[in-house]
């Protein structure tokens, strides 16, 4: 849930801070007064992009700050494991939105993408607007909701469809590729051919490149390291050997440890320095011995060198990639000499796999007429809910083309008075009617939600009497298993908040700002009469008031 909001310099909201609480909080206030962009607001620390038509006039940037306690979940622990956001009891969320277009994201300090932002916002909070109620008229969205509500993806069929459906796309897009390379076959095979020669002919070996530049170096310093080798082992076989000197040190020692065990530790070391030392003149002496320049040599190794460097800039490839390019074109030689038996094999697999895809898809589309009078019969409860008891609502599961889910063409059929006939979600005409549909899918899928937030943006224009008393009801039952803010026209939704938040416009230093504040017992009452009387309140306004609100104590007791 939301516990505070910080917004400096986002459009007419110079500077607020609000505290917020559980429940539902209803947001009101005259048109145009900010009460959209407190929602915007949200909206940022939600993961959206970053506008600096939002930032306030004549302002370097604007700032949102909200702090949150996220729901337990294993998903958003494994998103804060992710980006190296440490688990704790609450979460600081800020965004900085500069002039300069740039955008600084953080969690607890922790400076995050916008992308893991949306990820992890996502597990928190649900924004639902008039924009978004268009979901629900989308035709390619109606499957979503069936799958989730019947629980499609918990089914065996549906992962192995989904493998099947894959397999069967990768080897629908490798026959047009052959099908395409057979078009132009002897020129490309003519081109693949003289390519792998030339690679072959070079016989590339994984690391050459290293081992012939340490060689080359090796060979380039010959004198260098024959010099140091010689002078190395004259020191030595010197009369004055340093070995020698160490041998007659350790003897001494060994004496003294006699008298004085604490010299015994060092006779150990100066004997190890030593034996190293008579080490290193037998390693020395045998360089030396087979140490032999060989200029032809030098010359065959930076040859070979330059190929190979040549090569890479012909191609553009590193060595490995050359190796793997190699390869590649002897697969593709292969491929295109025996193009009908790769053809034919290609058509056997893909044959198998859609064989699977139709059985599991078959399966899906069958679980899915089975299952989906469940999701039928809930929303027609939640419509009449809504005061819509003459509707009814049909999902049509009709056999369509293979997509990502199966073979199911799904679609929400409604009608919305009685005696008319079903048809499609998107010849809905009143707006009234789609909100309801929305908040009754919204109110649905709530239940096994699992943000802790749910934001309602201006979801019931267009609605009013009795409609608008059962919308506000949903929005009180949707507060109890979550926090819900919403922005809302209705008194019923006013009168039923647990929360009313009223937002105004002051103009100062002719600069205009947005101011909020949490309304007392009496300006609540006053709020609720504007709002059902308009900017005339009269006494029958104020008792209409408190008759609603006195009706949700009651409730409330």
């Amino acid at each position: 849930m939301l516990i505070r909001l910080k917004i400096k310099n986002l459009a007419v909201l110079k500077d607020i801070e609000l505290d917020f609480d559980s429940g539902l909080t209803v947001i009101s206030g005259e048109s145009g007064a900010g009460k959209s962009m407190i929602i915007e607001a949200i909206r940022y620390l939600y993961g959206k992009r970053a506008s600096i038509e939002d930032i306030r006039y004549e302002t370097e940037g604007a700032l949102i700050e909200g702090v949150f306690d996220f729901p337990q979940s294993d998903t958003i622990r494994e998103l804060l494991a992710q980006n190296d956001i440490e688990e704790d009891e609450l979460y600081i969320v800020r965004r900085e939105v500069m002039q300069n277009r740039k955008s600084i994201i953080k969690i607890n300090s922790r400076m995050i993408t916008l992308g893991a932002l949306k990820d992890i916002m996502d597990e928190v909070v649900s924004i639902h607007s008039q924009s978004s109620q268009s979901e629900a008229l989308e035709h390619g969205k109606h499957i979503l909701y069936l799958d989730r509500y019947i629980d499609v993806a918990d089914r065996a069929s549906f992962g192995k469809y989904q493998e099947s459906f894959e397999e069967f796309r990768a080897l629908e897009a490798k026959i047009k590729e052959l099908e395409y390379k057979d078009k132009n076959r002897v020129q490309q095979l003519q081109m693949y051919k003289h390519q792998f020669e030339e690679l072959e002919a070079m016989a590339l070996v994984p690391d050459e490149e290293e081992r012939l530049e340490e060689e080359i170096s090796y060979l380039d310093n010959f004198e260098k390291i024959s010099n140091t080798l010689s002078s190395i082992q004259a020191q030595l076989s010197s009369e004055y050997a340093p070995q020698n000197m160490l041998y007659d040190i350790h003897s001494h020692i060994d004496t003294l440890s006699n008298f004085d065990e604490n010299y015994k530790q060092y006779g150990d070391t100066v004997l190890e320095a030593y034996h190293l030392l008579d080490e290193l003149g037998s390693r020395v002496g045998s360089d030396l011995s087979a140490l032999d320049y060989d200029e032809e040599s030098l010359n065959v190794k930076q040859s070979r060198l330059s190929d190979i460097n040549s090569l890479k800039r012909k191609y553009n490839k590193t060595l490995d990639e050359l190796i793997e390019y190699r390869d590649a074109l002897a697969e593709d030689i292969e491929q295109l000499g025996n193009i009908a038996q790769s053809f034919e094999a290609l058509q056997n697999r893909r044959a198998q796999a859609q064989k699977r895809m139709e059985q599991y898809a078959k399966d899906l589309h069958t679980f899915r007429l089975e299952q989906k009078h469940f999701l039928e019969n809930r929303i027609k409860k939640e419509l009449n809910d809504l005061d819509m008891p003459g509707a009814d609502f049909e999902i049509s599961v009709r056999e369509g083309a293979f997509a990502p889910r199966g073979y199911s063409d799904v679609e929400f059929l409604i009608s919305t008075n009685a005696g008319e006939p079903l048809k499609s979600m998107n010849r809905i005409a009143s707006g009234g009617e789609i909100a309801r549909v929305m908040l009754a899918l919204r109110t649905i899928f709530t239940e096994s939600d699992a943000q802790s937030l749910l934001i309602l943006d201006e979801i019931d224009t267009g609605v009013s009497g009795l409609v608008a008393t059962r919308m506000a009801e949903k929005m009180q039952l949707l507060s109890k298993s979550r926090q819900v803010i919403s922005i809302s026209h209705l008194p019923q939704a006013a009168a039923l908040a647990d929360h009313h938040l009223y937002v105004s416009k002051k103009t100062a230093d002719q600069r205009t700002a947005s101011v909020a504040a949490y309304l007392g017992a009496d300006d609540h009452v006053y709020e609720i009469a504007r709002m059902l009387s308009g900017s005339d309140i009269t006494e029958a306004a104020l008792e209409n008031a408190k008759t609603l609100i006195e009706a949700k104590n009651r409730d409330t007791n």
